[in-house]
């Protein structure tokens, strides 16, 4: 499931949507100045295309996780 909305793509696309998922870097790879050991647990989290483009939507500025949940719930109201 998306972690920001929730989607889940089996849910809506059946047996092609199983298993399929964006992976997020929480830390963008463009910002890393040598190699870094990236932690699955801890560095990387599954969102849906839809939420992972919103995030990226800037090349200026890359929102956080917090920053996109605010976004979805102000426009919810």
């Amino acid at each position: 499931d998306c972690y920001v909305c929730g989607f889940n793509f089996e849910e809506i696309y059946g047996e092609r949507g199983k298993d399929f998922i964006e992976v997020h870097h929480l830390q963008p790879l463009s910002t890393l100045e040598e190699a870094t050991e990236i932690n699955p647990e801890t560095d990387l989290v599954p969102l849906c295309a839809n939420c992972h483009r919103m995030i990226h939507r800037s090349q200026n500025y890359v929102l956080t996780i917090d920053e996109l949940q605010a976004i979805i719930k102000k426009g919810a109201n």
